[in-house]
């Protein structure tokens, strides 16, 4: 961050993801190497490489919703899909974190900038309007649809759908009326977002942004994708140990679901108002490397650009980060793209620690960033680095000293965050903890 900015810190955290509800759950979970892949049982799979994922078990929306907001968000549910819910959910549990409920805010100085995915729409309110325009010999007959079928989908079927909506229940529900922006970039959407807030509180146009994201990807149309894409995991073995970051027999990731909201604010307005301050953001940096036939470039120049401008903007030496949270999508070429990027920015093999939490959760896709963000800062918050769950074998290829065996002590609380895409695009943030704070 440039001396003549703002300085931006972290206020508030709100987690829902398959292993539990809230900071402290998801930090015992991973403290205690307990991962929430399993046989999935909230729908039937047929005819895809697996049947597995992280779903969240427990989510009750309505027992989640705050006093004062219950009314108003049982009126709002019918318009909510459920990557809204997640979202909306953590929000309230954030911003309770940091305080700002009834704080008395000015409510044009609070923003809000969330990563957000393609919501799958639930198969029974598209089905019988696509039946109607199908033939039995399966031609589609647009005229039939636009005729006969349009009319029979729910009139607010598209506000359900829609990226941004996760965006707008929040903003409305907590009276956000100031700088207001959704990002939809995959994987990297929620780290996009986080460092696009942090931009903006910095110059001025805001003193709190609402950021992070959520996605659910525990839907049969978004694991067919998955499958399609050759993302998925073909592991027949426990579905706790399917999903491998840098580990010699990585071959795809498991869908999953969540969300992860974070508070962010200028310092000098969160020291007055009396919050506690989790962390601070020092920098942010954005890159792409993507392929003309598709992919990542295979020497991880665009997470290299990322770093590097992350560093710039942090106004850090590389020997002064403490350990790098990867993105680790599982899938070998990428993890091995990521991995060099690390190794020429950090100084080679085993010269930082770095881990990669999707084994415990899957990829929660647009909302994994902003997750996975959070569970470090819980961890330098307490002195640890959190594990690598399933990287039983570290591929010497990638050449990393990757954290296993459980959270390893550290006196560094400042780690980079690094995301990316399937089709190249990177990004990443250096965050400093404050240890011995916590989020409620």
């Amino acid at each position: 961050m440039l001396a003549s900015e703002r300085r931006v810190v972290i206020t508030g955290v709100g987690l829902i993801t398959p292993l539990g509800i809230g900071p402290d759950s998801n930090w015992s979970a991973v403290a205690a190497g307990r991962g929430a892949v399993s046989k999935l049982r909230s729908l039937r799979v047929a005819g895809l490489p697996n049947d597995i994922g992280a779903e969240i078990a427990d989510f009750d929306f309505k027992a989640l919703a705050l006093p004062r907001f219950r009314k108003s968000l049982q009126k709002s549910l019918k318009y909510m899909a459920r990557d809204i819910q997640l979202a909306v959910a953590a929000a309230q549990l954030a911003a309770s974190d940091a305080g700002l409920i009834d704080a008395g805010l000015d409510p044009t100085r609070i923003g809000i900038d969330l990563g957000a995915g393609l919501i799958s729409t639930e198969l029974d309110e598209l089905g019988p309007a696509i039946s109607l325009a199908s033939a039995h010999n399966g031609e589609f007959d647009y005229h039939v649809f636009g005729r006969d079928g349009i009319p029979i989908i729910p009139p607010v079927w598209l506000l359900k759908y829609l990226p941004n909506m996760l965006a707008c229940h929040i903003s409305i529900m907590l009276d956000c009326q100031g700088p207001s922006n959704t990002i939809t970039e995959a994987e990297s959407a929620s780290l996009l977002a986080l460092g696009e807030a942090t931009r903006i509180i910095a110059c001025g146009r805001a003193d709190v942004m609402i950021s992070g994201g959520a996605d659910s990807k525990i839907h049969p149309i978004a694991m067919t994708r998955m499958a399609l894409l050759h993302q998925m995991t073909h592991s027949a073995g426990p579905p706790a140990a399917a999903c491998r970051p840098f580990d010699t027999a990585r071959d795809g990731f498991v869908p999953g679901e969540g969300a992860g909201i974070i508070i962010l604010e200028e310092r000098e307005h969160a020291v007055r108002r009396g919050a506690r301050i989790l962390g601070e953001i020092l920098g942010f940096g954005s890159g792409a490397d993507a392929q003309p036939d598709g992919g990542i470039d295979p020497e991880g120049i665009g997470v290299e650009i990322a770093l590097r401008a992350a560093l710039r903007d942090a106004q850090l030496d590389p020997a002064e980060v403490g350990h790098v949270n990867a993105h680790g999508f599982a899938l070998p070429a990428y993890d091995l793209a990521e991995a060099r990027a690390i190794n020429r920015v950090f100084g080679g093999p085993d010269k930082i620690p770095v881990a990669a939490l999707k084994g415990y959760f899957g990829n929660i896709s647009s909302g994994a960033a902003a997750v996975e963000l959070a569970i470090s800062l819980l961890g330098v918050n307490r002195g640890l680095v959190p594990s690598t769950l399933n990287c039983e074998h570290p591929d010497p290829e990638c050449g990393l000293d990757v954290t296993r065996g459980g959270p390893r002590p550290t006196l560094n609380s400042t780690f980079a965050k690094i995301s990316l895409t399937r089709l190249g695009q990177a990004a990443a943030l250096v965050v400093r903890g404050n240890p011995g704070t916590s989020a409620a």
